[in-house]
C-alpha cells in the first residue's frame, strides 16, 4: 500500500482522540510516516506534563505500524506567555524545557524524536531570540541522542516578516538547519473570528509553499492541509448569540451532517429532519461551501437593472456590484433666500460662473442678501477643496469670521 505514496510523506496528529482517529490508525496506518502524539504540555517554567491522548491508549498502533516515525509532540496551547518565558530563558524555563524533553524521551525510549509545537510568538524584532531557542532545542536533542529526530510546527509565512497572523518571529531560512522536517501550518486564513472564507486559500498555499520551498530544504517539509471548516453564524452578532466568535469548528464528517440535515437549529423540538441548502465545490481554492437556510443566491452583477453610482467589479474571482461613491442629496426646510453662486463683487483671482467659483490664493467673492424679519436662521454654503494643499476657506456673514478646513491626507 505505501508504494502509491511512493515519494511523499504523510504527517497527523493524535489531536481529536475520538472513536474516528482510532479507526483511522486501525485501517490506514500502512500510509502514514509520521504521527505526532499530542500527549504533552509545556508551561511557562518550562515543565512538561501529559495530558489528552494518553500514550498507553496508543501503544496497540505504535506496535502495529513500526514504521510509523512516533514523536512526543510538545505544545504550548497557543499562549504568548509561555513561548515568550521559554524564548527569554525566564528564571531559566528554556533550560528546564531542554531537559524535560531528555526526560520524556528517556520515559519513551521507543520515540523517533520530539515535535516542537510552540505558536503565538512575537514580531520580527524577536526572530534572533526564537531561532536561538530552536538551535538550543535542537542541539539538546542531538546531544541526548544523535538518531532522535526534531519536528517544528511553523506558521504559515509567504516571506520574511509575512505572516497573517502577526507570527513574524518565524524566519523559515533560519531555522532549516535546527530542525529535521517541519510542518508548516499553512491553515487558519479563515477562523472563528474572521468573515466566512477559505481557510487555505490557493493563492495564500502557493505563496507559502513557493518561499518555503526557496528558503528550506524541499525534503524536510510537511506542509500542511486542513482537515476541519467552519460553521459561521451570521444571521446575528455573536454579542446576541452567546458567543465571543461567529464561527464554531467542526469536522469534515461534520460538514457533511449539516449538508445532511443530520444537525438542526432547533435541538430536535420539534424536529427539522432536512435544512435547505445551497452546496457547491470552489475548485479554485479546493473547498465545499454550504450555504444552511438557503435554497438559491445572487450575485450583484445579477442585477437586472442599476444605476450610477453602482458599478460591477470583479475581486478575488468574486463578481461584485458595488458603489464607490454616492451623490448626496441635501433637503432643506422652507428656503427663505436661495443665491446662485455668481457673486455680487469679487477681487484677486476669482473664476465666476452662476453654478460655481473658484478662489485662487487671495481670492475672494462676496454675496448680498436681506432677510424681512429678525430671527434664527441656517445659511448653507457648499464647498470644495480641489487639492491637498488648499483645504481652507474663510467664511464672513455681517462681520463674523468662520474658519473652514479639512485634513486631505486622511
Amino acid at each position: 500500500m505505501r508504494d502509491k505514496l511512493k515519494g511523499k510523506r504523510i504527517m497527523v496528529w493524535t489531536f481529536m482522540g475520538n472513536s474516528r482517529m482510532y479507526e483511522a490508525l486501525r485501517d490506514y496506518g500502512d500510509r502514514i510516516d509520521t504521527i505526532g502524539l499530542f500527549s504533552f504540555k509545556v508551561d511557562k517554567t518550562g515543565t512538561i506534563t501529559e495530558s489528552g491522548v494518553t500514550i498507553s491508549s496508543m501503544m496497540t498502533y505504535i506496535n502495529k505500524w513500526p514504521h510509523i516515525r512516533w514523536l512526543l509532540t510538545v505544545a504550548n496551547d497557543g499562549a504568548n506567555s509561555i513561548f515568550k518565558a521559554l524564548r527569554d530563558n525566564t528564571d531559566g524555563a528554556q533550560d528546564t524545557f531542554c531537559s524535560e524533553l531528555v526526560r520524556i524521551m528517556e520515559k519513551y525510549p521507543w520515540c523517533n524524536g520530539v515535535d516542537i509545537d510552540l505558536e503565538k510568538g512575537d514580531d520580527y524584532s524577536t526572530h534572533e531570540a526564537s531561532t536561538a531557542m530552536f538551535k538550543h532545542i535542537y542541539e539538546t536533542v542531538k546531544a541526548y541522542d544523535p538518531s532522535k529526530e526534531m519536528n517544528i510546527c511553523l506558521p504559515g509565512m509567504t516571506s520574511v516578516n509575512g505572516s497573517v497572523g502577526g507570527e513574524n518571529w518565524c524566519v523559515y531560512g533560519d531555522l532549516d538547519k535546527y530542525c529535521d522536517t517541519a510542518s508548516i501550518m499553512s491553515y487558519g486564513m479563515a477562523w472563528a473570528g474572521s468573515a466566512p472564507g477559505p481557510v487555505s486559500p490557493r493563492s495564500w498555499l502557493e505563496g507559502i509553499y513557493d518561499y518555503a520551498t526557496q528558503v528550506m530544504n524541499p525534503d524536510k517539509v510537511f506542509l500542511g492541509m486542513p482537515a476541519y471548516g467552519w460553521n459561521w453564524q451570521i444571521y446575528d452578532t455573536p454579542e446576541n448569540l452567546g458567543k465571543y466568535y461567529r464561527g464554531t469548528s467542526h469536522t469534515y464528517y461534520a460538514a457533511k451532517y449539516w449538508m445532511q440535515g443530520v444537525y438542526n437549529f432547533t435541538d430536535d423540538a420539534p424536529p427539522q429532519p432536512f435544512i435547505p441548502i445551497v452546496s457547491y465545490w470552489d475548485d479554485y481554492d479546493m473547498g465545499p461551501w454550504a450555504l444552511p437556510h438557503v435554497y438559491d443566491y445572487m450575485e450583484g452583477r445579477d442585477a437586472t437593472d442599476y444605476s450610477y453610482p453602482l458599478m460591477t467589479e470583479t475581486y478575488n474571482r468574486r463578481r461584485y456590484l458595488t458603489a464607490y461613491a454616492k451623490q448626496q442629496h441635501t433637503e432643506f426646510g422652507e428656503i427663505i433666500i436661495d443665491h446662485d453662486a455668481e457673486p455680487d463683487s469679487y477681487g484677486g483671482v476669482v473664476s465666476v460662473s452662476k453654478t460655481f467659483v473658484t478662489l485662487g490664493d487671495e481670492g475672494s467673492a462676496t454675496y448680498h442678501f436681506t432677510i424681512d424679519e429678525a430671527g434664527t436662521y441656517d445659511v448653507a454654503v457648499r464647498l470644495c477643496y480641489p487639492f491637498w494643499d488648499k483645504n481652507s476657506i474663510y467664511a464672513s456673514l455681517d462681520g463674523s469670521t468662520v474658519h473652514f478646513s479639512e485634513n486631505r491626507l486622511w
